[in-house]
């Protein structure tokens, strides 16, 4: 069986590995990383299961993409993505926009398993 594939964008190198542990090593998962959102686009495909995407980051925002993934990029809109944030009053911005899920950060490893395994 194959693996479920993730995308983590975030422009954070740290947030990045630790999600990458927790949802390969814990969920066994296999993760794609992705530092901004133009190269998250690049590196979307339909076998992506869901995205766990940032907001603050350079080049391309979390905003922006999920302007993109719901509005141009029609074939990938039904993908799963859950914001992760430190701001909480990104939070309604961030469903409007698209988002299926907002978590506020730090992370919970266990918050963020569950997250992926109702997804999945």
């Amino acid at each position: 069986m194959n693996k479920k594939k993730i995308l983590v964008v975030d422009d954070d190198k740290t947030n990045r590995k630790l999600l990458k542990t927790i949802l390969s090593m814990q969920g066994g998962y296999e993760v794609i990383e992705a530092e901004n959102g133009s190269e998250a686009l690049d590196k979307l495909s339909p076998d992506i299961g869901i995205v766990f995407l940032d907001i603050l980051m350079p080049l391309l925002d979390g905003m922006q993409f999920l302007k993109i993934i719901k509005n141009e990029k029609k074939e990938y809109a039904n993908i799963p993505i859950i914001v992760l944030t430190t701001d909480d009053t990104k939070k309604q911005e961030a469903l409007q926009k698209g988002a299926d899920e907002v978590v506020i950060k730090p992370i919970n490893p266990m918050e963020i398993l569950e997250k992926a395994a109702s997804y999945l």
